[in-house]
């Protein structure tokens, strides 16, 4: 409990800090597509006799958030474009913790220290990265080089926050996306239904059958660890959406938790979707993730909640354990399911939403060569676009967001993809991030302390006490917009 308490100090430490820099940089003119440009452009492109750009050994760089489980696979891929491109364009890569990622690009370019040239981060920072002038505009560069990355090939509820919140810009290009992630014992699932789960009455159809089979021994069917990295940011936030809750008002981002009545009942079900499944001993609080894996993969459990990028790591371990193959595995042992619907307490349009975090590519206000913006566009459209990368990313647990990549063959018969991507997310259009919100982790943070007030208060829960907590955590959020405002 200590770690995860530090970390959201951190955040909100972090948060404070940007706004802090959004102030000064809104005192000085502000960022933005206000039609003044603070990004130069030096030098000519070389270009053949078709009219494509000729790359001479450029090399750039690119700073990435990945830095988990994933990260050699996101380094290994940038090592497969340098090689690809040997000669012409060639990416050094370094990748910087969560905590820390934002804070650190924004000093390395506001101090012109060591700045990168090309940002991975999650979408939530590029509205206050586009604010504070520390990114540029891709389209000139693509008009120049003709070196075209089409918003339309990509998921429209991802590539809509392309212009970070302006009009008639793109400041980031969409990569991916990424939530909690359901895991199910195929041959226990057998037992109970013809198929897996698709919303809230067929779970609990499947988890009151299974508690009520004294072979089972009293467990818990849903194997998850409240208290791990994510669970409350990417599954609480799910449940509010799939209750038909919003997390701020798109015209002032203030929070409207308690004030809103439709929104205040949707909070309520998203909370009681939770204590339903650890009242009826469906699922526990406060569990270690450990425990729960180990369990499950015992065949103690039938439902496992996780983070997607350990998918290949528990794959390859959990077929180590039962001696069988990858293959086989998928196929007999190990299936994958979606939450989608499963929080949600009534029919409603957004049953089927999940939230989570997606990665953009933005390009740094420091870059000025031309060459170098061109080969920037080059390795974006490839990773974005590749379906042999995207297939690849997809196995470190990350679905694309271009639809290129989703449609193209060899991405769809990736195993990691068929079996499990694509049953995480059966609709990327149901997938939903922050959105152009600069006061993000104030917002992700306080709705994270409300899983823990309400659904972390398993002594003495009242509809008082929920009431009080959403209240205060929405009167933080719009305490900290009113200083800023």
């Amino acid at each position: 409990m200590k770690t995860i308490m530090k970390r959201r100090i951190s955040k909100v430490l972090t948060a404070f800090m940007l706004c802090v820099c959004m102030l000064f940089s809104a005192a000085c003119g502000g960022g933005g597509n206000n039609g003044e440009n603070w990004w130069t452009n030096e030098g000519e492109l070389t270009k053949d006799e078709n009219g494509n750009v000729v790359f001479d050994n450029v090399e750039f760089k690119l700073s990435t958030i990945v830095n988990g489980e994933d990260k050699a696979a996101f380094n290994t891929l940038v090592t497969k474009f340098n090689r690809l491109y040997d000669g012409k364009i060639n990416v050094i890569v370094t990748n910087i913790p969560a905590e820390s990622f934002e804070t650190t690009i924004s000093k390395q370019i506001t101090n012109k220290s060591n700045p990168p040239d090309l940002i991975m981060s999650h979408q939530k920072a590029n509205r206050n990265f586009a604010d504070n002038r520390l990114i540029q505009p891709f389209d000139e560069i693509m008009e120049a080089s003709g070196i075209v990355i089409d918003l339309d090939n990509y998921a429209e509820g991802l590539a809509q926050y392309s212009s970070a919140g302006y009009e008639d810009v793109t400041y980031a290009i969409p990569v991916d996306a990424q939530s909690f992630v359901v895991f199910y014992n195929k041959k226990l699932l057998a037992k109970y239904a013809d198929s897996v789960p698709a919303d809230r009455e067929s779970l609990t159809a499947v988890l009151k059958a299974f508690k009520a089979d004294s072979t089972n021994n009293g467990k818990a069917p849903i194997g998850w660890s409240t208290g791990g990295d994510y669970f409350s940011e990417y599954v609480f936030l799910t449940a509010i959406l799939q209750n038909g809750g919003e997390f701020y008002n798109k015209d002032d981002y203030r929070a409207e938790w308690v004030d809103d009545e439709t929104n205040f009942a949707a909070f309520n079900s998203a909370i009681q979707s939770f204590r339903e499944l650890i009242n009826n001993g469906y699922a526990n609080y406060g569990e270690a993730d450990n425990k729960v894996l180990s369990e499950f993969m015992a065949g103690e459990r039938l439902f496992y909640f996780t983070t997607p990028w350990t998918m290949e790591a528990m794959v390859e371990n959990y077929a180590k354990q039962l001696g069988v193959s990858s293959e086989r595995l998928m196929d007999e042992y190990l299936g994958g399911a979606s939450m989608s619907g499963w929080f949600a307490m009534s029919d409603n349009p957004a049953k089927n939403s999940i939230y989570g975090d997606s990665h953009f590519f933005s390009m740094s206000r420091s870059v000025a060569d031309v060459n170098k913006k061109a080969a920037i566009c080059e390795f974006v459209r490839w990773f974005t676009e590749d379906s042999s990368a995207g297939a690849e990313w997809g196995r470190a647990g990350h679905i694309s967001a271009s639809n290129k990549i989703t449609e193209a063959e060899d991405y769809q018969n990736n195993p990691y993809v068929s079996n499990y991507i694509y049953k995480f997310y059966p609709n990327i259009d149901d997938f939903h991030s922050i959105g152009a919100t600069p006061y993000y982790e104030a917002i992700i943070s306080n709705l994270s302390g409300i899983f823990t007030d309400t659904v972390g208060n398993t002594k003495n829960p009242s509809a008082e006490s929920d009431k009080a907590s959403i209240k205060q955590r929405q009167e933080a959020v719009n305490a900290q917009i009113d200083f800023f405002a």
